[in-house]
This record gives C-alpha cells, sequence and structure tokens, in this order.
C-alpha cells in the first residue's frame, strides 16, 4: 500500500501530488525495495559509510532492520521535492533502538535532502515561500 501527499501554494499557484510506499501492491516495488536493502547493506560491509558503521553492522547483522521504501523530500536550498529510496537501517535492542538514516543529494542542485514530516506547511519549490500547504493525503 502507498500514500500520495498533495502540496498546494495559494501564493504562487504551485500544486503538486506525489507518491510514496507501495511495497505490498505491487511485485516491481517490492523488487526494487529488496535490491535496494541488499545493496545498501552491501555498501555498508564494505564500508562506503566509515568503519564504525561497518563495524556495527557486521558485529549485528541478524539484528539490524532495512528500510529502503520510498519516502518524499525536500531539497533545503533549491526547496524542490523528490521521491527517494529511504536509506534507513534500524537496531532494536533491550534498552534502545538505534536508527541510521543516510543522507540523500538533491538531484538538481546536489544540497543535502531532509526527509518531509507530515507537517501541513513547508516552503514552495516554486516561490520559496513557507507557504505550500498539505491539502491531501490518500492511499493508492
Amino acid at each position: 500500500m502507498g500514500t500520495s501527499y498533495k502540496y498546494k501554494c495559494d501564493e504562487c499557484g504551485y500544486e503538486e501530488e506525489f507518491f510514496v510506499g507501495g511495497r505490498l501492491m505491487t511485485k516491481d516495488y517490492k523488487k526494487r525495495t529488496e535490491e535496494a536493502e541488499e545493496e545498501l547493506r552491501s555498501a555498508v560491509l564494505y564500508g562506503k559509510y566509515g568503519e564504525t558503521v561497518r563495524q556495527l553492522i557486521k558485529n549485528e547483522r541478524e539484528k539490524m532492520y532495512v528500510n529502503c521504501d520510498t519516502d518524499l523530500y525536500q531539497c533545503m536550498e533549491c526547496r524542490q521535492f523528490s521521491v527517494q529510496i529511504a536509506k534507513e537501517m534500524s537496531l532494536n535492542q533491550k534498552d534502545f533502538t538505534l536508527t541510521i538514516e543516510f543522507r540523500h543529494e538533491c538531484p538538481g542542485c546536489h544540497s543535502t535532502l531532509l526527509r518531509k514530516t507530515r507537517g501541513s506547511i513547508t516552503f514552495c519549490p516554486k516561490c520559496k515561500m513557507f507557504t505550500a500547504q498539505l491539502v491531501s493525503i490518500g492511499k493508492f
């Protein structure tokens, strides 16, 4: 099942809908996310994200949960939205949960993307004002 998010800006007329998730809906999506999860595990184990993370994953491999579902991100420089594969690993222990979220790069300006929280107002990618509102959430 996936989720759709529609943003609209009353200042400039910007309106766009984004579709994220869908893992249980299609075999294609499930295959892509499983491939991304394996790619992330391999990259971590080969040291792409540093020795500390590599050792943690190496020692706790069986207990790690990997999330590579798609999610909505926004660039804090150019304000553009993009749907990206989330790269996230979690280790659940009795007394704590450790979550590692790997950074994404904006496809437009190469700045760091931030995952969108489901707040109702954000920066409009067109007029750059803090006026884009989440006007609908749906399931597909």
